[in-house]
Protein backbone atom coordinates (compact mmCIF):
# COMPACT_ATOMS: atom_id res chain seq x y z
CA UNK A 1 0.00 0.00 0.00
CA UNK A 2 1.52 3.53 -0.79
CA UNK A 3 0.88 6.86 -1.33
CA UNK A 4 3.76 9.08 -2.73
CA UNK A 5 4.67 11.83 -4.91
CA UNK A 6 6.66 14.48 -7.27
CA UNK A 7 10.23 14.83 -9.01
CA UNK A 8 13.57 16.27 -8.59
CA UNK A 9 17.27 16.27 -10.14
CA UNK A 10 20.77 15.27 -9.15
CA UNK A 11 24.31 14.68 -10.79
CA UNK A 12 25.90 11.37 -11.68
CA UNK A 13 28.93 10.82 -9.16
CA UNK A 14 30.93 7.58 -9.62
CA UNK A 15 30.87 4.14 -11.41
CA UNK A 16 31.79 0.79 -9.73
CA UNK A 17 34.47 -1.64 -11.03
CA UNK A 18 33.76 -5.68 -10.86
CA UNK A 19 35.60 -7.77 -8.10
CA UNK A 20 33.57 -10.90 -6.87
CA UNK A 21 31.11 -13.41 -7.77
CA UNK A 22 31.37 -16.70 -9.27
CA UNK A 23 31.82 -16.74 -13.45
CA UNK A 24 29.01 -16.91 -15.75
CA UNK A 25 31.04 -19.83 -17.32
CA UNK A 26 31.26 -21.68 -13.89
CA UNK A 27 28.51 -21.06 -12.08
CA UNK A 28 24.52 -20.24 -12.53
CA UNK A 29 21.22 -19.92 -10.54
CA UNK A 30 18.72 -22.49 -10.33
CA UNK A 31 14.83 -21.04 -9.82
CA UNK A 32 12.52 -22.60 -7.58
CA UNK A 33 8.86 -21.10 -7.77
CA UNK A 34 8.11 -20.62 -3.73
CA UNK A 35 4.18 -20.33 -4.01
CA UNK A 36 2.41 -23.72 -4.48
CA UNK A 37 -1.20 -22.42 -4.67
CA UNK A 38 -2.90 -23.97 -8.25
CA UNK A 39 -5.01 -19.83 -8.68
CA UNK A 40 -4.11 -17.35 -11.18
CA UNK A 41 -3.78 -14.96 -8.46
CA UNK A 42 -0.94 -12.33 -7.70
CA UNK A 43 2.05 -12.82 -5.41
CA UNK A 44 4.40 -10.11 -4.73
CA UNK A 45 6.46 -7.60 -2.16
CA UNK A 46 8.52 -10.48 -1.16
CA UNK A 47 11.30 -10.83 1.56
CA UNK A 48 13.45 -13.17 3.12
CA UNK A 49 16.05 -13.88 5.79
CA UNK A 50 18.87 -16.07 7.02
CA UNK A 51 19.30 -18.11 9.98
CA UNK A 52 22.64 -16.58 11.70
CA UNK A 53 22.88 -20.15 13.38
CA UNK A 54 22.18 -22.37 10.57
CA UNK A 55 22.59 -20.35 7.43
CA UNK A 56 21.03 -22.98 5.39
CA UNK A 57 18.16 -22.06 6.68
CA UNK A 58 16.24 -19.18 5.36
CA UNK A 59 12.44 -17.70 5.54
CA UNK A 60 10.62 -15.71 2.97
CA UNK A 61 7.33 -14.08 3.17
CA UNK A 62 4.90 -12.41 0.22
CA UNK A 63 1.86 -10.84 -0.26
CA UNK A 64 -0.82 -13.29 -1.69
CA UNK A 65 -3.79 -13.16 -3.14
CA UNK A 66 -4.82 -16.59 -3.86
CA UNK A 67 -8.10 -16.38 -1.86
CA UNK A 68 -9.04 -13.46 -3.99
CA UNK A 69 -7.81 -10.23 -1.57
CA UNK A 70 -5.17 -9.89 0.66
CA UNK A 71 -3.15 -12.17 2.58
CA UNK A 72 0.68 -13.13 3.34
CA UNK A 73 2.32 -16.29 2.73
CA UNK A 74 5.40 -18.00 3.42
CA UNK A 75 7.61 -20.40 2.82
CA UNK A 76 11.23 -21.78 4.38
CA UNK A 77 14.19 -24.03 3.11
CA UNK A 78 17.06 -26.28 4.91
CA UNK A 79 19.30 -26.20 1.90
CA UNK A 80 20.48 -22.64 1.39
CA UNK A 81 17.10 -21.96 -1.16
CA UNK A 82 17.59 -25.00 -3.09
CA UNK A 83 14.36 -26.22 -2.73
CA UNK A 84 11.70 -24.37 -0.70
CA UNK A 85 8.52 -25.44 1.52
CA UNK A 86 5.44 -23.04 1.14
CA UNK A 87 2.66 -24.93 4.14
CA UNK A 88 0.19 -21.86 3.08
CA UNK A 89 -0.62 -18.27 4.48
CA UNK A 90 -0.60 -17.23 7.68
CA UNK A 91 -3.57 -16.82 9.93
CA UNK A 92 -4.72 -14.00 11.22
CA UNK A 93 -7.62 -14.03 13.75
CA UNK A 94 -8.20 -10.12 14.75
CA UNK A 95 -8.75 -8.94 10.92
CA UNK A 96 -9.33 -10.18 7.38
CA UNK A 97 -6.68 -8.87 5.44
CA UNK A 98 -3.17 -8.41 5.80
CA UNK A 99 -0.65 -6.90 3.77
CA UNK A 100 2.82 -5.72 3.31
CA UNK A 101 5.17 -8.72 5.02
CA UNK A 102 8.16 -7.89 6.60
CA UNK A 103 10.97 -10.13 8.15
CA UNK A 104 13.70 -10.63 10.45
CA UNK A 105 15.70 -12.85 12.62
CA UNK A 106 17.03 -12.64 15.90
CA UNK A 107 20.56 -14.06 16.94
CA UNK A 108 19.86 -17.30 18.29
CA UNK A 109 18.15 -17.97 14.61
CA UNK A 110 13.96 -17.21 15.81
CA UNK A 111 11.95 -15.68 13.03
CA UNK A 112 9.74 -12.79 13.30
CA UNK A 113 7.20 -11.42 10.44
CA UNK A 114 5.54 -8.47 10.98
CA UNK A 115 2.07 -7.79 9.08
CA UNK A 116 -0.25 -5.18 7.86
CA UNK A 117 -3.60 -6.46 9.86
CA UNK A 118 -7.11 -3.85 8.22
CA UNK A 119 -10.82 -4.57 7.39
CA UNK A 120 -10.05 -4.16 3.82
CA UNK A 121 -11.19 -0.06 4.16
CA UNK A 122 -8.25 2.45 5.13
CA UNK A 123 -10.61 4.76 6.12
CA UNK A 124 -10.86 2.43 9.33
CA UNK A 125 -8.63 1.77 12.53
CA UNK A 126 -5.89 -1.40 11.99
CA UNK A 127 -3.04 -2.76 13.72
CA UNK A 128 1.07 -4.17 12.68
CA UNK A 129 0.78 -8.14 14.08
CA UNK A 130 3.86 -10.03 14.99
CA UNK A 131 4.66 -13.30 14.45
CA UNK A 132 6.80 -16.22 15.86
CA UNK A 133 8.44 -18.72 14.38
CA UNK A 134 11.05 -21.40 16.43
CA UNK A 135 10.84 -24.36 14.49
CA UNK A 136 13.16 -23.03 11.38
CA UNK A 137 9.81 -21.25 9.70
CA UNK A 138 7.99 -24.55 9.74
CA UNK A 139 5.44 -22.70 12.16
CA UNK A 140 4.00 -19.86 14.05
CA UNK A 141 3.07 -17.93 16.88
CA UNK A 142 0.71 -15.22 17.42
CA UNK A 143 2.72 -12.89 19.25
CA UNK A 144 -0.13 -9.79 18.72
CA UNK A 145 0.40 -6.28 18.29
CA UNK A 146 3.22 -3.80 17.66
CA UNK A 147 0.33 -0.99 17.32
CA UNK A 148 -3.68 -1.61 16.60
CA UNK A 149 -6.53 -0.01 16.57
CA UNK A 150 -5.93 4.01 16.68
CA UNK A 151 -8.81 6.34 15.75
CA UNK A 152 -8.66 8.38 13.09
CA UNK A 153 -5.21 6.87 11.06
CA UNK A 154 -4.09 4.21 9.11
CA UNK A 155 -0.76 2.65 10.20
CA UNK A 156 0.89 1.76 6.76
CA UNK A 157 4.60 0.26 5.36
CA UNK A 158 5.95 -1.07 8.83
CA UNK A 159 9.16 -2.72 8.56
CA UNK A 160 11.24 -4.66 11.24
CA UNK A 161 14.76 -4.91 12.65
CA UNK A 162 16.46 -6.87 15.35
CA UNK A 163 19.36 -5.92 17.61
CA UNK A 164 21.78 -8.94 17.01
CA UNK A 165 24.53 -7.09 18.21
CA UNK A 166 26.38 -7.54 21.94
CA UNK A 167 24.75 -4.55 22.70
CA UNK A 168 22.77 -4.00 25.74
CA UNK A 169 19.38 -3.65 23.58
CA UNK A 170 20.42 -7.01 22.35
CA UNK A 171 17.39 -9.10 20.93
CA UNK A 172 15.24 -5.91 21.20
CA UNK A 173 12.83 -5.88 17.83
CA UNK A 174 12.00 -2.52 15.91
CA UNK A 175 9.24 -1.49 13.71
CA UNK A 176 9.22 1.58 12.05
CA UNK A 177 6.06 2.57 9.98
CA UNK A 178 3.87 5.36 7.94
CA UNK A 179 1.00 7.00 10.17
CA UNK A 180 -1.66 8.03 7.57
CA UNK A 181 -2.77 10.37 6.85
CA UNK A 182 -0.34 13.01 7.54
CA UNK A 183 2.12 10.44 6.78
CA UNK A 184 4.40 10.86 9.48
CA UNK A 185 7.03 8.42 10.61
CA UNK A 186 6.72 6.28 13.74
CA UNK A 187 8.61 3.88 15.63
CA UNK A 188 8.21 1.04 18.70
CA UNK A 189 10.17 -1.56 20.23
CA UNK A 190 10.06 -4.59 21.97
CA UNK A 191 12.53 -6.24 24.44
CA UNK A 192 10.82 -9.37 24.82
CA UNK A 193 9.23 -10.70 21.26
CA UNK A 194 6.17 -9.20 21.39
CA UNK A 195 4.78 -9.52 24.86
CA UNK A 196 5.28 -5.75 25.23
CA UNK A 197 6.02 -2.99 23.03
CA UNK A 198 6.93 0.66 23.64
CA UNK A 199 5.21 3.65 23.27
CA UNK A 200 5.53 4.85 19.72
CA UNK A 201 7.70 7.36 19.33
CA UNK A 202 7.86 10.25 16.13
CA UNK A 203 11.03 9.76 14.10
CA UNK A 204 10.61 12.72 11.09
CA UNK A 205 10.51 16.00 12.28
CA UNK A 206 8.40 16.59 8.71
CA UNK A 207 4.70 15.13 7.39
CA UNK A 208 4.48 13.82 4.21
CA UNK A 209 6.53 10.70 3.69
CA UNK A 210 6.99 7.01 3.34
CA UNK A 211 8.68 3.29 3.12
CA UNK A 212 10.69 3.53 6.35
CA UNK A 213 13.46 0.83 6.63
CA UNK A 214 15.15 0.14 10.38
CA UNK A 215 18.59 -0.89 10.72
CA UNK A 216 20.42 -0.95 14.09
CA UNK A 217 23.99 -0.52 14.56
CA UNK A 218 27.18 -2.32 16.05
CA UNK A 219 26.45 -0.62 19.60
CA UNK A 220 22.58 -0.45 19.24
CA UNK A 221 22.10 2.51 17.83
CA UNK A 222 18.57 2.33 15.80
CA UNK A 223 18.71 4.35 12.14
CA UNK A 224 15.69 4.58 10.42
CA UNK A 225 15.30 5.80 6.48
CA UNK A 226 12.53 7.00 4.26
CA UNK A 227 11.32 9.01 1.56
CA UNK A 228 10.11 12.13 1.77
CA UNK A 229 7.12 13.67 -1.00
CA UNK A 230 9.77 16.19 -1.66
CA UNK A 231 11.90 13.94 -3.42
CA UNK A 232 14.56 13.25 -0.48
CA UNK A 233 15.68 9.72 1.06
CA UNK A 234 16.43 10.98 4.82
CA UNK A 235 17.39 9.36 7.95
CA UNK A 236 17.44 9.50 12.00
CA UNK A 237 18.77 7.86 14.41
CA UNK A 238 18.11 7.08 18.39
CA UNK A 239 21.44 6.69 20.64
CA UNK A 240 21.55 4.75 23.27
CA UNK A 241 17.60 3.67 23.34
CA UNK A 242 16.30 7.20 23.59
CA UNK A 243 14.31 9.19 21.02
CA UNK A 244 15.31 10.42 17.66
CA UNK A 245 17.42 13.18 16.81
CA UNK A 246 16.96 15.38 13.87
CA UNK A 247 16.16 14.58 10.51
CA UNK A 248 19.21 14.36 7.87
CA UNK A 249 19.07 14.03 4.20
CA UNK A 250 21.05 11.65 2.66
CA UNK A 251 19.92 12.43 -1.17
CA UNK A 252 18.07 13.60 -2.80
CA UNK A 253 16.15 11.30 -5.64
CA UNK A 254 14.37 11.86 -8.88
CA UNK A 255 10.72 11.07 -8.00
CA UNK A 256 9.53 9.61 -4.84
CA UNK A 257 7.52 7.40 -6.56
CA UNK A 258 7.71 6.97 -10.34
CA UNK A 259 5.41 5.36 -12.77
CA UNK A 260 7.56 3.35 -15.13
CA UNK A 261 7.27 2.26 -18.67
CA UNK A 262 4.09 -0.48 -18.42
CA UNK A 263 2.73 1.27 -15.71
CA UNK A 264 4.27 -0.19 -12.89
CA UNK A 265 5.09 2.02 -9.74
CA UNK A 266 8.00 1.51 -8.09
CA UNK A 267 8.89 3.43 -4.75
CA UNK A 268 12.79 5.40 -5.09
CA UNK A 269 12.62 3.84 -1.65
CA UNK A 270 16.04 3.24 1.06
CA UNK A 271 17.34 -0.03 1.17
CA UNK A 272 18.90 0.32 4.29
CA UNK A 273 21.26 -2.04 6.17
CA UNK A 274 24.58 -1.58 8.97
CA UNK A 275 27.84 -3.47 8.92
CA UNK A 276 27.56 -4.95 12.51
CA UNK A 277 30.78 -7.70 11.92
CA UNK A 278 33.21 -5.83 13.86
CA UNK A 279 35.23 -5.89 10.66
CA UNK A 280 37.34 -3.21 8.53
CA UNK A 281 33.92 -1.79 7.35
CA UNK A 282 32.13 -2.13 10.99
CA UNK A 283 29.25 0.24 11.74
CA UNK A 284 29.30 1.62 8.18
CA UNK A 285 26.03 1.68 6.95
CA UNK A 286 24.50 1.95 3.11
CA UNK A 287 21.77 2.69 1.21
CA UNK A 288 20.89 1.62 -1.87
CA UNK A 289 17.87 3.38 -4.12
CA UNK A 290 16.77 3.54 -7.33
CA UNK A 291 16.85 7.39 -9.45
CA UNK A 292 18.07 9.04 -12.33
CA UNK A 293 21.44 10.90 -12.08
CA UNK A 294 22.80 12.33 -15.34
CA UNK A 295 20.60 9.69 -17.04
CA UNK A 296 16.90 9.48 -18.51
CA UNK A 297 16.92 6.01 -17.31
CA UNK A 298 16.56 4.83 -13.87
CA UNK A 299 19.69 3.03 -12.00
CA UNK A 300 20.55 1.96 -8.92
CA UNK A 301 22.57 4.01 -6.77
CA UNK A 302 24.61 3.29 -3.47
CA UNK A 303 25.69 5.52 -0.79
CA UNK A 304 27.42 4.88 2.33
CA UNK A 305 27.98 6.59 6.14
CA UNK A 306 31.17 5.82 8.65
CA UNK A 307 29.61 8.54 11.14
CA UNK A 308 25.89 7.09 11.71
CA UNK A 309 24.05 8.80 9.23
CA UNK A 310 25.71 12.41 9.84
CA UNK A 311 27.24 13.07 6.34
CA UNK A 312 27.26 10.59 3.22
CA UNK A 313 29.00 9.55 0.55
CA UNK A 314 29.03 10.26 -3.32
CA UNK A 315 26.83 7.75 -4.94
CA UNK A 316 27.76 5.31 -6.77
CA UNK A 317 26.12 3.12 -9.59
CA UNK A 318 25.95 -0.45 -8.99
CA UNK A 319 24.19 -1.54 -12.58
CA UNK A 320 26.88 -1.87 -15.15
CA UNK A 321 24.65 -1.86 -18.38
CA UNK A 322 25.61 1.16 -20.63
CA UNK A 323 25.16 4.22 -18.87
CA UNK A 324 21.99 6.02 -20.03
CA UNK A 325 20.75 2.99 -22.47
CA UNK A 326 16.86 3.79 -22.03
CA UNK A 327 16.55 0.87 -19.61
CA UNK A 328 15.51 0.93 -16.14
CA UNK A 329 16.37 -0.44 -12.83
CA UNK A 330 13.88 -0.89 -10.24
CA UNK A 331 12.61 -2.46 -6.65
CA UNK A 332 16.10 -2.45 -4.89
CA UNK A 333 16.64 -3.89 -1.80
CA UNK A 334 20.25 -4.23 0.00
CA UNK A 335 22.46 -6.56 2.93
CA UNK A 336 24.66 -6.66 4.88
CA UNK A 337 26.42 -10.67 5.60
CA UNK A 338 28.39 -11.90 8.47
CA UNK A 339 31.42 -11.20 6.33
CA UNK A 340 30.66 -7.38 5.99
CA UNK A 341 29.53 -8.39 2.05
CA UNK A 342 27.02 -5.91 0.99
CA UNK A 343 24.77 -7.60 -1.44
CA UNK A 344 21.86 -6.04 -3.53
CA UNK A 345 19.26 -7.44 -5.92
CA UNK A 346 16.55 -5.22 -8.13
CA UNK A 347 14.93 -5.72 -11.09
CA UNK A 348 16.46 -4.38 -14.50
CA UNK A 349 15.34 -4.43 -18.05
CA UNK A 350 18.65 -4.46 -19.82
CA UNK A 351 17.59 -6.78 -22.30
CA UNK A 352 14.19 -5.42 -23.39
CA UNK A 353 15.11 -2.26 -26.49
CA UNK A 354 11.16 -1.77 -25.33
CA UNK A 355 12.23 -1.33 -21.90
CA UNK A 356 9.41 -3.39 -20.49
CA UNK A 357 10.13 -6.65 -19.21
CA UNK A 358 12.31 -7.68 -16.41
CA UNK A 359 14.90 -9.97 -15.14
CA UNK A 360 16.07 -10.24 -11.48
CA UNK A 361 19.72 -8.97 -10.68
CA UNK A 362 22.07 -9.20 -8.41
CA UNK A 363 25.41 -7.58 -7.25
CA UNK A 364 28.21 -7.78 -3.91
CA UNK A 365 30.79 -5.83 -2.84
CA UNK A 366 33.55 -7.10 -1.06
CA UNK A 367 34.88 -3.93 0.40
CA UNK A 368 32.79 -1.62 1.85
CA UNK A 369 30.69 -0.32 -1.42
CA UNK A 370 33.29 0.92 -3.05
CA UNK A 371 33.77 -1.59 -6.11
CA UNK A 372 31.25 -3.94 -7.21
CA UNK A 373 30.80 -7.28 -8.98
CA UNK A 374 29.58 -7.93 -12.60
CA UNK A 375 26.00 -8.24 -12.23
CA UNK A 376 24.68 -11.05 -12.36
CA UNK A 377 21.21 -12.40 -13.91
CA UNK A 378 19.44 -14.43 -11.48
CA UNK A 379 16.05 -15.69 -13.07
CA UNK A 380 16.41 -18.13 -15.99
CA UNK A 381 13.07 -16.39 -17.63
CA UNK A 382 12.32 -13.37 -18.35
CA UNK A 383 9.12 -11.11 -16.95
CA UNK A 384 6.49 -8.80 -18.57
CA UNK A 385 3.86 -6.93 -17.55
CA UNK A 386 1.77 -7.60 -20.10
CA UNK A 387 1.13 -11.40 -18.30
CA UNK A 388 0.86 -8.90 -14.42
CA UNK A 389 -2.90 -9.51 -13.30
CA UNK A 390 -4.01 -7.81 -10.47
CA UNK A 391 -6.41 -8.79 -7.95
CA UNK A 392 -8.73 -6.50 -6.59
CA UNK A 393 -9.78 -6.03 -2.87
CA UNK A 394 -12.90 -8.33 -3.18
CA UNK A 395 -13.51 -11.45 -3.90
CA UNK A 396 -14.25 -11.11 -7.98
CA UNK A 397 -10.55 -12.80 -9.25
CA UNK A 398 -7.92 -11.91 -10.99
CA UNK A 399 -8.11 -8.98 -13.82
CA UNK A 400 -5.42 -6.82 -15.90
CA UNK A 401 -3.23 -4.36 -14.15
CA UNK A 402 -4.89 -1.22 -16.03
CA UNK A 403 -8.47 -2.02 -14.51
CA UNK A 404 -7.06 -1.29 -11.07
CA UNK A 405 -3.99 -0.23 -8.71
CA UNK A 406 -5.44 -1.43 -5.59
CA UNK A 407 -2.87 -4.02 -5.42
CA UNK A 408 -0.08 -2.34 -6.10
CA UNK A 409 0.48 -3.38 -9.85
CA UNK A 410 4.22 -5.60 -8.77
CA UNK A 411 4.04 -4.66 -5.35
CA UNK A 412 6.80 -2.34 -4.19
CA UNK A 413 9.43 -4.60 -3.41
CA UNK A 414 11.54 -7.37 -3.19
CA UNK A 415 13.97 -9.43 -0.79
CA UNK A 416 17.69 -10.84 -0.49
CA UNK A 417 19.67 -12.87 2.05
CA UNK A 418 23.20 -13.50 2.20
CA UNK A 419 25.61 -15.44 4.20
CA UNK A 420 29.53 -16.05 4.14
CA UNK A 421 28.88 -14.51 1.06
CA UNK A 422 25.96 -16.90 -0.56
CA UNK A 423 22.65 -14.83 -2.39
CA UNK A 424 19.57 -16.01 -1.77
CA UNK A 425 17.05 -13.41 -3.42
CA UNK A 426 13.31 -13.45 -3.85
CA UNK A 427 11.35 -11.73 -6.68
CA UNK A 428 7.84 -11.17 -8.32
CA UNK A 429 7.94 -13.19 -11.68
CA UNK A 430 5.64 -13.69 -13.97
CA UNK A 431 6.90 -16.62 -16.40
CA UNK A 432 3.73 -18.44 -15.67
CA UNK A 433 1.40 -15.41 -16.89
CA UNK A 434 0.67 -14.41 -13.69
CA UNK A 435 2.63 -13.19 -10.37
CA UNK A 436 4.34 -16.01 -8.40
CA UNK A 437 7.19 -15.61 -5.82
CA UNK A 438 10.77 -16.86 -7.25
CA UNK A 439 14.11 -17.83 -5.33
CA UNK A 440 17.30 -17.99 -6.88
CA UNK A 441 19.97 -20.09 -5.56
CA UNK A 442 23.72 -20.41 -6.96
CA UNK A 443 24.88 -23.50 -8.48
CA UNK A 444 28.42 -24.68 -9.65
CA UNK A 445 28.98 -26.14 -12.80
CA UNK A 446 30.84 -29.67 -10.95
CA UNK A 447 34.60 -30.11 -12.25
CA UNK A 448 33.58 -33.39 -15.09
CA UNK A 449 37.14 -35.11 -14.93
CA UNK A 450 37.56 -36.80 -11.70
CA UNK A 451 41.13 -36.66 -12.03
CA UNK A 452 40.90 -32.79 -12.17
CA UNK A 453 38.86 -32.85 -9.07
CA UNK A 454 41.86 -32.40 -6.69
CA UNK A 455 44.12 -29.90 -8.65
CA UNK A 456 43.72 -26.26 -8.13
CA UNK A 457 43.91 -24.35 -11.21
CA UNK A 458 44.28 -20.67 -11.19
CA UNK A 459 44.82 -17.96 -14.35
CA UNK A 460 45.55 -14.46 -15.05
CA UNK A 461 45.10 -12.43 -17.35
CA UNK A 462 45.93 -9.90 -19.54
CA UNK A 463 49.43 -10.45 -17.62
CA UNK A 464 51.54 -8.59 -17.75
CA UNK A 465 49.05 -5.47 -17.96
CA UNK A 466 48.76 -2.26 -15.78
CA UNK A 467 45.40 -3.79 -14.50
CA UNK A 468 42.92 -4.87 -14.26
CA UNK A 469 43.51 -8.30 -13.95
CA UNK A 470 41.21 -11.20 -13.97
CA UNK A 471 41.91 -14.44 -11.91
CA UNK A 472 40.13 -17.43 -13.24
CA UNK A 473 40.10 -20.57 -10.83
CA UNK A 474 38.46 -23.82 -10.30
CA UNK A 475 37.35 -25.44 -6.88
CA UNK A 476 37.40 -28.87 -6.46
CA UNK A 477 34.75 -29.05 -3.69
CA UNK A 478 32.84 -26.69 -1.64
CA UNK A 479 35.28 -25.01 1.42
CA UNK A 480 37.44 -22.28 2.44
CA UNK A 481 39.18 -20.46 -0.46
CA UNK A 482 42.08 -17.51 -0.08
CA UNK A 483 43.26 -15.40 -2.48
CA UNK A 484 45.43 -13.23 -1.86
CA UNK A 485 48.46 -11.04 -2.86
CA UNK A 486 51.42 -10.41 -1.81
CA UNK A 487 54.80 -7.88 -3.25
CA UNK A 488 58.17 -9.68 -3.56
CA UNK A 489 59.31 -9.36 0.01
CA UNK A 490 56.41 -11.43 1.13
CA UNK A 491 53.91 -8.85 2.64
CA UNK A 492 50.40 -9.09 1.94
CA UNK A 493 49.14 -6.34 -0.78
CA UNK A 494 45.32 -7.32 -1.09
CA UNK A 495 42.98 -10.59 0.27
CA UNK A 496 40.46 -10.89 -3.21
CA UNK A 497 38.48 -13.80 -1.54
CA UNK A 498 38.72 -15.45 1.78
CA UNK A 499 34.96 -17.16 2.61
CA UNK A 500 33.29 -20.24 1.99
CA UNK A 501 33.08 -20.85 -2.00
CA UNK A 502 31.05 -23.65 -3.54
CA UNK A 503 32.52 -25.84 -6.16
CA UNK A 504 33.26 -24.96 -9.49
CA UNK A 505 34.81 -22.30 -11.75
CA UNK A 506 35.26 -18.61 -10.44
CA UNK A 507 36.17 -15.48 -11.22
CA UNK A 508 37.65 -12.48 -9.31
CA UNK A 509 39.02 -9.01 -10.84
CA UNK A 510 41.84 -6.90 -9.29
CA UNK A 511 41.90 -3.64 -9.91
CA UNK A 512 45.38 -3.00 -9.47
CA UNK A 513 45.15 -1.35 -5.91
CA UNK A 514 46.04 -2.48 -2.47
CA UNK A 515 44.08 -3.45 0.60
CA UNK A 516 43.58 0.76 2.05
CA UNK A 517 42.85 1.26 -1.82
CA UNK A 518 45.94 2.63 -3.47
CA UNK A 519 47.52 2.01 -6.50
CA UNK A 520 49.84 -0.46 -6.15
CA UNK A 521 53.64 0.36 -7.90
CA UNK A 522 55.17 -1.43 -11.39
CA UNK A 523 56.50 -4.86 -10.22
CA UNK A 524 55.66 -8.37 -9.20
CA UNK A 525 53.78 -9.56 -7.47
CA UNK A 526 52.47 -12.90 -6.39
CA UNK A 527 49.10 -14.62 -6.45
CA UNK A 528 48.31 -16.98 -3.31
CA UNK A 529 44.96 -19.52 -4.17
CA UNK A 530 44.59 -22.22 -1.16
CA UNK A 531 41.27 -24.16 -1.23
CA UNK A 532 40.73 -27.67 0.34
CA UNK A 533 42.38 -29.76 -2.19
CA UNK A 534 45.71 -27.85 -2.39
CA UNK A 535 47.68 -24.18 -2.86
CA UNK A 536 48.85 -22.69 -6.07
CA UNK A 537 50.68 -19.43 -6.37
CA UNK A 538 51.09 -17.44 -9.88
CA UNK A 539 53.30 -13.93 -10.69
CA UNK A 540 51.13 -11.22 -11.52
CA UNK A 541 53.45 -8.34 -13.64
CA UNK A 542 52.12 -5.11 -12.96
CA UNK A 543 53.48 -2.76 -15.68
CA UNK A 544 52.39 0.88 -16.36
Amino acid sequence: MHRLAPCLTVALVAVAITVLLPAAAGAQWTNWRLNDDTTNELQNEQQVVVSPTNPANLVAAWRDFRLGYRQVGWAYTHDGGATWTNPGLFVDPHYIRDSDPALTVNADGDFFAMLLAYTGDTNQPNGMLMYRSTDGGHTWEDRGFAINGVPGVFEDKEFIACDRTNSFFRGSIYMAWTRFYDADIYCVNTRDQGAAWSSEVLVSDDSGNQFPTPAVGPDGTVYVAWTSFSDIIRIDRSFGGGGFGTDIDVTPVWDAHPNLNGNLPSPAHPALDVDITGGTYNGRLYIAYMSREGSSDYDIFIRHSDDQGSTWSSSRRVNDDAFGNGRDQFHVWLTVDNLGYVSVVWLDRRHDSQNLAWHCYVSQSTDGGMTWSANQQVSTVQSHPSLVLNAPDGDAGPRPDEASSRAGVIGEYIGIACWNGFITPVWVDTRNGHQDTYGGAMISTPVEDDGARSMVSMRISPNPSGGPFTLDFAVPRDGLVSLELFDVAGRRVRTLVGRNVREGEHRVVWNGRDQAGRRVATGTYVARLRTVEGEESRRVTVAR
